[in-house]
């Protein structure tokens, strides 16, 4: 095959057969494509759009250019969740041990948060855990305990990093074929039996509007009913910060409080834990639908047995607790304090994701050093009464020189007014790809 004639082809609006997608994914991977070339493609997918079978074929492409898991032996249904990211979402966390007790087998390929977002792998290595799992290693921790967290190697979907950068640098990141690929790649080269997305909605979110979620959310299903995937989405309103802490260590420390004490979550975490939970039992086929799936779900996490897998996973995998408790027990603190007397009415997710750049909590480029302790901690949210100067939450972190600039930050995101607040609901919708 000759590039220039598959790039003319796209951009005069063709489709291309699953071979021709094959090959030029091949090329891209081992250097036979050039990056203008690459770059090409994408500006022709970005305007032209790309059939379902098209954003089948590249997926699936993406995948097999490198390594992926074989779980023949491991307890079944496998069955993981992936969120488009939001700020404060620690999900990941409680989800991984709440569903593996629930006999669900999970999988868990996390990434590293980027821009106002944040990443599972950045929580994690804030307890020092190592995730590069080889397939000896996933098979062995799925057996004993249900599941393990990993991260993308170098050996997993490496078209998809080449791609996604391009993607970052030429004006294509919004192409919603080109974003289910490069998520589906990834999640699909875990050997599921069945797969759960987050999609987040509102200020907080990459996708604005419901509207253009579900755009994202069709083009998503599509992918797997070609492939014969079952898939789940719960559409998740990203209007205000997830939980009461926001920042790698302290989100971890949250995502551990709410398995040891379930009763005291934070309504929002509770609440999105136990639907995502419960979408994963019904697309694993343990429930058949979601009030069964709930009450699985609600009666393991008061078990306790959720914190124990946790426990074992977070040693087995390396990590140190305690040690990284002492590590960042003591931070400069900054208090965030109401400027006058009302009720807080919104709190501007994507403002505080930048905030927690400031202070080192998120970074701006992949090649950035994170302060894992730096984070923000409110003790009032959205619906709660203020007075004038009460300290509603803090920042944290070595980096001093910017918590002034950071509380300011977070001042002018609060929205505090003399209303009632209604609170919008949390879960907006939820699909599945059975129909």
């Amino acid at each position: 095959m000759i590039p220039a004639e598959l790039l003319r082809k796209k951009r005069d609006g063709a489709e291309l057969t699953k071979e021709e997608i094959q090959w030029f994914v091949r090329g891209i991977t081992i250097g036979d494509i050039t990056a203008p070339q690459a770059a090409a493609f994408l500006m022709a997918a970005c305007i032209r759009g790309l059939s379902s079978k098209e954003t089948a074929a590249l997926t699936l492409a993406m995948r097999d250019s490198g390594t992926c898991y074989r779980f023949s032996t491991a307890p079944k249904p496998k069955v993981d969740k992936h969120s488009t990211g939001g700020v404060g979402d620690k999900i990941s966390l409680l989800l991984l041990p709440l569903a593996a007790s629930c006999g669900i087998a999970v999988p868990m390929i996390s990434g590293r948060g980027l821009g106002h977002t944040g990443g599972t792998v950045d929580k994690l290595e804030s307890v020092h855990v190592c995730m590069d799992i080889n397939n000896e290693r996933g098979a062995e921790l799925l057996a004993r305990y249900g599941g393990f967290f990993a991260k993308q190697t170098q050996n997993i979907a490496p078209a998809d990093r080449i791609l996604y950068h391009l993607r970052d640098v030429t004006g294509t990141v919004e192409s919603k074929e080109l974003i289910t690929a490069s998520i589906l790649s990834k999640k699909f080269a875990e050997d599921l039996d069945a797969l759960v997305i987050d999609l987040k909605v509102g200020q907080g979110a990459f996708m604005d509007t419901l509207d253009q979620a579900q755009a994202l959310a069709e083009t998503m299903l599509g992918v797997a009913q070609q492939v014969g995937l079952r898939m789940r989405i719960v559409f998740s309103s990203m209007e205000q910060p997830l939980g009461m802490t926001v920042g790698n260590w302290l989100e971890f420390e949250e995502a551990l409080e709410a398995l040891e004490h379930p009763s005291s979550t934070p309504p929002d975490i509770a609440e999105l834990t136990g639907r995502l939970a419960a979408s994963m039992l019904i697309a694993g086929g343990i429930a058949e639908d979601t009030a069964t799936a709930m009450n699985i779900v609600h009666t393991a996490w008061a078990s306790r047995k959720p914190l124990e897998i946790f426990h074992a996973l977070i040693r087995e995998q390396g990590g140190d607790i305690e040690s990284s408790r002492a590590q960042y027990a003591h931070l400069p603190k900054k208090a965030i304090c109401a400027p006058h007397d009302g009720v807080i009415t919104g709190i501007h997710a994507r403002m505080v994701g930048v905030a927690g750049i400031m202070i080192g909590a998120g970074r701006q480029t992949s090649e950035d050093t994170l302060d894992f302790g730096a984070g923000i901690v409110f003790h009032k949210k959205c619906g709660a009464e203020v007075r004038q100067g009460e300290e509603i939450g803090y920042v944290q972190s070595t980096r001093t020189k910017t918590l002034d600039s950071a509380v300011h930050h977070i001042t002018r995101a609060i929205s505090i007014e003399h209303r009632a607040y209604n609170p919008p609901p949390l879960i907006l919708d939820e699909w599945d790809s059975t129909g």
